[in-house]
């Protein structure tokens, strides 16, 4: 991972000017959207520390982008798929990121046709807890059949909850990697991954 200096204030100034547009889609999509300000810089670091070292991202749930431009600062040689459904936050998401591959489609839809030669990270926003029931259990198991697909890879998500983002299935543990307090509000930072074969 680059060990890059840069302002904190600077970077963590930005993220103001994405809070109208997520407030007007959470007020629209309260279901899809569960968050009332984007992701802290703070929060976005944490996500991108959990991710480790990888030549592979999917992003899930881009939002407005706070942890699409931190993958792209610490990670910038790795392929990265940025998914977003909501039309105006996509197209953002293209305008701000020159290059990146912005998916907006149902992340299962997504995940079912990716396929990576190696490891790779699933980096997830996506608010499980509010989430349509329908809509979270085709998104869990897409998520699962991906990591089953894609040996040695990781779910990172993120939760305003103090227990595991979703259940996963037996074959898989959850990992809590740290509490990120400046961020609102505070989130915790999980990781899945497959329990190894014996």
């Amino acid at each position: 991972m680059q060990n890059t200096d840069f302002s904190l204030r600077e970077y963590c100034s930005e993220h103001t000017l994405a809070m109208p547009a997520l407030l007007l889609h959470l007020l629209k999509t309260p279901g899809l959207t569960g968050a009332v300000t984007p992701s802290s810089c703070y929060l976005a670091l944490a996500m991108v520390r959990a991710t480790g070292e990888v030549h592979h991202v999917v992003e899930l749930g881009a939002g407005t982008g706070p942890v699409t431009k931190e993958l792209r600062r610490r990670l910038p040689h790795a392929s990265m798929v940025a998914v977003e459904i909501q039309p105006s936050l996509a197209q953002q998401l293209r305008s701000k990121f020159s290059g990146l591959d912005v998916r907006q489609d149902p992340a299962h839809e997504v995940l079912d046709g990716l396929i990576y030669p190696g490891p790779a990270a699933v980096v997830s926003s996506l608010p499980f807890r509010s989430l349509p029931q329908d809509m979270r259990e085709v998104t869990v198991a897409s998520i699962e059949r991906f990591l089953r697909r894609v040996p040695g890879s990781r779910l990172v998500q993120f939760t305003y909850q103090p227990r595991a983002p979703f259940e996963a299935s037996a074959d898989f543990r959850w990992h809590k990697t740290c509490s990120v307090w400046r961020n609102v509000p505070p989130a915790g930072v999980w990781l899945l991954q497959s329990l190894p074969k014996t």
